[in-house]
């Protein structure tokens, strides 16, 4: 296995950890809040910041884990009315565009990261820009995802069964 497919793996299992983990917690958070707010009349005054911050992360991580094995569900649907030249292009302009979008998150991102002023007086104030640094690192992630999706689309993997794949280079 190569230094990058270690890493990349590394990677894609750390953010699913991380998603999960980030998964529990906003579930924890909402129930927390709710039972707190029904039950007891006393809201947390974090309760929905936090679930907010952990929806968001969660949805911007597991959106790096999509673009890097390639889970389309537009491209999905398609295999199954396009000649397989056809989704094989579009499934790389996808990839690319999904690229560009983590460009655009990593430069937008790191700007409003500049940008964001004030602080979260219910979370210690903590400054704004912490969490909006999921921008930037989303974006980065992003790119590099879809730099390991091209790379198994352009040597016609499928990006779900590189264990074989790594074995037989070896």
């Amino acid at each position: 296995m190569t230094l990058i497919r270690l890493i990349d793996r590394v990677l894609s299992r750390t953010l699913g950890a991380i998603c999960s983990v980030l998964l529990v917690l906003m579930i924890g958070f909402i129930i927390y809040t709710v039972v707190l707010r029904t039950v007891f009349l006393a809201p947390p005054f974090w309760g929905d910041t936090l679930t907010l911050f952990a929806n968001t992360w969660l949805v911007l991580l597991a959106f790096v884990l999509a673009v890097r094995t390639r889970s389309n569900i537009a491209m999905t649907t398609a295999h199954a009315f396009l000649p397989t030249s056809v989704t094989r292009f579009f499934e790389g302009l996808w990839i690319a565009l999904f690229g560009a979008l983590g460009l655009l998150l990593l430069v937008k991102g790191w700007e409003v990261v500049g940008r964001i002023p004030g602080s979260y007086w219910e979370l210690g104030n903590l400054p704004k820009s912490y969490p909006m640094m999921i921008l930037p690192i989303s974006g980065v992630l992003v790119m590099a995802a879809s730099a390991m999706a091209m790379i198994d689309h352009i040597r016609d993997r499928d990006g779900r069964g590189t264990d074989e794949d790594d074995a037989k280079e070896h």
